[in-house]
């Protein structure tokens, strides 16, 4: 009977403190900064990431919000290969074919809305979300001759935990995944269209893995969550 009573009293207690948590109509807004990792068909190595978050809670369990995403990372050059030709071969001492690979920096920007569901709790809070937006890929003007842009949809999704540090602020831990959807990496490619793209030595200049028309990137966060006018709002 008392281990009966016990877990009664127990369940009460976490039930007091899931309704303490989290309430209604309340906005955060987190900062996160962290890297991404894209998967090696895109082409883009691991760079850097900073992102901030608004979030309004419909209720204790779920919110939904916006996000801005800024990514900075480079290019794998090895996958991009063009060869200079210096010289006339119809002229005395006939001319010399290098070989280079080109890499570049490119920002990307995701820009999307998205709805979360959180496990209220006193101190830490997990939670899944998912959502849905744009992204622009930004390449280097200089390196490509000329400024362009590329935009297209990205899902999103991943989940992570809320540690409290008081009324208003707290520290965010989260993992997400963005699919860039109607991906074509040949976009990074200075060289395209050249004849000079033909590579004649496979053995010494490997060809990048198969492409692909969509690139996963998978993103690692700290951020710092701040509530406006603390925790309160309805239940």
């Amino acid at each position: 009977m008392s281990r009966i009573l016990r877990a009664l009293a127990l369940v009460a207690v976490s039930a007091s403190v899931l309704s303490a948590q989290v309430q209604t109509k309340q906005f955060a807004v987190v900062t996160r900064l962290g890297a991404v990792t894209p998967e090696r068909s895109s082409s883009l190595n691991t760079g850097a990431l900073l992102g901030i978050d608004t979030e309004y809670a419909l209720s204790k369990w779920l919110g939904i919000g916006t996000n801005i995403d800024v990514l900075r990372s480079n290019t794998h050059r090895e996958d991009f290969l063009t060869r200079l030709r210096y010289g006339n071969a119809g002229v005395g001492g006939g001319d010399s074919i290098y070989y280079q690979n080109i890499g570049q920096a490119v920002s990307t920007i995701n820009i999307g809305a998205f709805g979360t569901v959180r496990v209220p709790n006193k101190t830490l809070s997990p939670f899944i979300m998912g959502g849905v937006g744009t992204y622009t890929l930004i390449p280097n003007a200089q390196v490509n001759g000329r400024a362009k842009r590329k935009t297209d949809l990205s899902l999103t999704f991943g989940g992570g935990i809320w540690y409290k540090l008081g009324d208003r602020v707290g520290v965010q831990l989260d993992a997400r995944a963005m699919q860039m959807r109607n991906y074509d990496r040949n976009f990074f490619n200075p060289a395209l269209g050249r004849p000079e793209l033909r590579n004649p030595f496979p053995e010494d200049f490997p060809n990048p893995p198969a492409a692909k028309n969509t690139a996963l990137s998978t993103m690692f966060t700290l951020g710092f969550r701040y509530l406006p006018g603390g925790v309160g709002g309805s239940n």
